[in-house]
């Protein structure tokens, strides 16, 4: 969300999306022997490499090999494995929990979706999710099909009139452990009406859910939870609980509500001609997920690009964006401020 100012009572909004990073994983023989008893499962060395013999157009790099390139980093690993009968490259940096890239040989792309950074995540290779464990300190990668139960995922009308209900992105449980919403094609997943992934609890990591000519942008909620909590006070509410023989239904049945990361909830008195800064968000109390952007995608308007000196470089058409009017008012109803409040 962006920002609305006023002096003397100057009210700002934002929302700064920063996700969470948890590490995950081990290196325990027990584990690698349970993890490598399976017939297919499979094993190589990990060898250190910079990213000029990485042997990848540099138009298809991802993120992570980007980011490696502007801080010079040197810890680069990499391994080749033969997963769905084919080969694939394997990409380690230090931290596996968000430097992991497994690109495709011989389709010559590699899946990017919000979670495929992370070793520990399940990983769609066609039809089969794969998992991945660093086994030998580290030394060497395993990786075998996916031998849990799955379950059902779908987006619900919750008893709405509609005739389009899709949704894409993925989800997340504890770890860094997140799975695909949809069908991988190219990199990003493709929209459905439902799919199946691990059975276990989730909340939603980035997904975008389609209601007719409304498409929302919905992600866990990392701010103020419904019951005053702050990020470093609450618990992550995991309640999209996908089980074999019950599927989980997001059909936005629960009520919506605002709330707000600033001020402080202590700050209860300003001076004249301090900036007071409101920090809202709006969204689902029960999951705790946050409604990130709501658009029409019906109406098209305009959207200028600027340079980084602020100059307009282009004019592009994007979907119109359902952004609330604030109104901002005393307890005698004097209005102090109202405006638009984008959703960001």
């Amino acid at each position: 969300m962006k920002s609305l100012s006023l002096k003397a009572g100057c009210i700002i909004f934002a929302v700064i999306l920063i996700p969470a990073i948890v590490c995950g994983g081990g290196n325990e023989t027990s584990k690698e022997k349970d993890f490598l008893s399976g017939p297919d499962a499979v094993t190589c060395n990990l060898e250190e490499t910079t990213i000029s013999k990485l042997n990848l157009e540099k138009n298809d790099w991802p993120s992570f090999v980007r980011r490696m390139e502007r801080e010079n980093r040197k810890d680069l690993k990499q391994g080749r494995l033969t997963l769905a009968n084919r080969p694939f490259m394997v990409l380690l940096g230090e931290r596996p929990e968000r430097e992991f890239f497994l690109y495709d040989i011989e389709k010559k792309f590699g899946p990017y979706w919000w979670g495929s950074w992370s070793l520990y995540s399940y990983h769609k290779i066609d039809d089969k999710f794969y998992e991945f464990k660093l086994i030998d300190n580290g030394k060497k990668i395993a990786a075998r099909p996916y031998k849990g139960e799955i379950g059902t995922i779908k987006v619900g009308k919750g008893g709405r009139e509609l005739e389009k209900t899709e949704f894409k992105g993925s989800v997340n449980q504890k770890a860094n452990v997140a799975a695909p919403i949809g069908t991988i094609k190219e990199q990003w997943p493709e929209a459905v009406t439902e799919y199946q992934i691990p059975t276990g609890d989730y909340t939603a990591y980035l997904m975008d859910v389609i209601y007719d000519n409304l498409a929302i942008t919905i992600s866990n909620n990392y701010h103020t939870n419904a019951q005053g909590q702050s990020r470093g006070d609450k618990e992550i509410v995991y309640g999209m609980q996908v089980r074999k023989d019950n599927p989980f239904v997001l059909d936005f049945s629960n009520k919506p509500m605002v709330v707000f990361d600033q001020p402080p909830k202590d700050k209860t008195t300003f001076s004249r001609g301090e900036v007071i800064q409101f920090a809202a968000v709006l969204i689902d109390p029960k999951l705790d997920i946050m409604i990130r952007r709501l658009n029409d995608t019906s109406v098209k308007v305009d959207r200028e690009l600027k340079d980084s000196d602020g100059k307009v470089i282009d004019t592009v058409k994007v979907d119109k964006s359902l952004d609330p009017k604030v109104v901002i008012a005393r307890a005698d109803g004097e209005i102090v401020a109202e405006g638009v409040m984008p959703f960001g």
